[in-house]
């Protein structure tokens, strides 16, 4: 579980004759299933079978669930016997497709639209997709919208393939603003979590006061063991909570959450409007990219470019390659920086540059000279700091040394010290911890 936590857990290798074969396995395993709990399943095949057994769709699932198809396929079944539960009301044809904002009653809308639920612009330190949930900022709505709004959260969030792939960590504030616990609600969203394509890898649960505790220790009754196992409990300053979340790898800085206890929505809003933008095109445009994938490399100087695992794994990528790199031909320099592109798309990586300002706009991959380019730069930087470190002499040693295995230390003195008394090179003194010792 603390693999999961830290995101040390190793993911499959995908090549389309393990896809192939993973995707007849769950086949033959959906086709084992049977029961009632099946029927809304099959209502869904009957409704958009170019949907419910698509490959897009059932990869997901497989993935999420580390290419196991028994269950992956039971992870399906649950999904669309939940669906049906969730939406009641609706007509049979909703059931066929995903959901979309609009489906949503009024209410549920104008719950989701506080931003209650948020992605974070950037991974974590491992490339895992992070999530803010917000206790306490919900408006008063009825049980139904509130899972409406949690049903909608987790399909958009499953959307993001890096979530599929690598999991989420979640992060949960807890502040002054609780309405009554919800005992309904909180079984809802264990449950719910098992109905989608998206792992939860690690839970962060931050809040400084008794309330907090107390709807933390409530929430806890209902988790199962897996999920408690990866639960990490933050308390104190709103700095104190930061610093915390900073040690497992947690990007505070693209926290909604501000010192004051209010939300800044600006990304949130953006990333909604992608949403429902994918969601008017049928499904059939890719959304705007606004959060980065694991091993996505990407164009800019600022921290969130520089930091990002994908980043930072081409830079290694190019050390690694540095001794062939260098004295070579410009044709041989060149074939090796494509095949450090070609290991980057081939991981399902993809060279990414931010197109239009800050409050509009978001990630557009480029093309591949474009990203041969990167690459290149990566080198003559990496050349440019070699040379500087060959420039510069060694830095001399100063002040205490380490102990020897007598257990002294050598005092080393400074070269600009003006040495007087020639016997200060044979002194001697005890390493801290060492007893003196015994007389013989």
């Amino acid at each position: 579980a603390m693999f999961d936590v830290v995101g040390l857990r190793n993911n499959a290798e995908e090549d389309a004759a393990f896809l192939d074969t993973k995707l007849a396995e769950l086949d033959q395993e959906l086709r084992k299933i049977s029961g009632s709990r099946k029927k809304a399943y099959e209502a869904a095949c009957k409704l958009n079978p170019e949907y419910v057994q698509g490959r897009k769709f059932r990869l997901a699932y497989l993935r999420s669930r580390q290419f196991n198809p028994n269950k992956a396929a039971a992870m399906i079944i649950r999904h669309f016997h939940m669906k049906q539960k969730v939406f009641a009301n609706y007509p049979s044809e909703f059931y066929g497709r995903e959901v979309k904002f609009t489906d949503l009653s009024t209410d549920a809308q104008e719950l989701y639209e506080r931003g209650i639920v948020q992605m974070s612009p950037s991974t974590d330190a491992a490339g895992r997709s992070v999530v803010f949930f917000f206790s306490g900022y919900e408006v008063s709505t009825s049980v139904e919208d509130k899972k409406q709004a949690v049903w909608y959260s987790m399909t958009c969030r499953s959307r993001n393939e890096n979530a599929q792939r690598f999991g989420e960590v979640a992060v949960v504030y807890y502040g002054e603003r609780h309405h009554k616990f919800n005992m309904e609600i909180a079984i809802f969203l264990q449950k719910v979590r098992h109905a989608f394509p998206v792992d939860l890898q690690a839970l962060h649960f931050c809040g400084g006061t008794n309330s907090s505790r107390f709807y933390v220790a409530a929430q806890k009754l209902f988790m199962d063991t897996f999920t408690r196992f990866r639960l990490q409990e933050h308390s104190g300053t709103y700095e104190e909570i930061n610093f915390a979340l900073q040690t497992f790898g947690i990007n505070t800085d693209d926290s909604p959450m501000k010192p004051d206890g209010t939300l800044d929505n600006t990304f949130y809003n953006k990333w909604l409007d992608a949403q429902k933008q994918y969601e008017e095109n049928n499904f059939n445009s890719q959304v705007t990219i606004l959060v980065p994938q694991r091993f996505d490399v990407l164009f800019g100087k600022s921290k969130q470019c520089t930091q990002h695992p994908g980043t930072l794994r081409c830079q290694l990528l190019v050390e690694m390659h540095w001794k062939d790199y260098e004295g070579k031909s410009r044709f041989e320099r060149g074939l090796i920086a494509e095949k450090i592109v070609n290991i980057v798309h081939e991981s399902e990586g993809r060279f990414l540059k931010w197109e239009g300002n800050s409050t509009s706009g978001g990630w557009t991959e480029v093309d591949d000279m474009a990203a041969h380019q990167k690459v290149t730069h990566f080198f003559r930087t990496m050349r440019a700091r070699e040379q500087k470190n060959e420039k510069q002499p060694p830095a001399p040693k100063r002040g205490i040394g380490n102990a020897n295995e007598s257990g002294t230390i050598d005092l080393i003195l400074p070269l600009a010290t003006e040495v007087t008394d020639t016997s200060v090179f044979t002194k001697r003194m005890r390493a801290p911890g060492m007893d003196e010792s015994p007389e013989t």
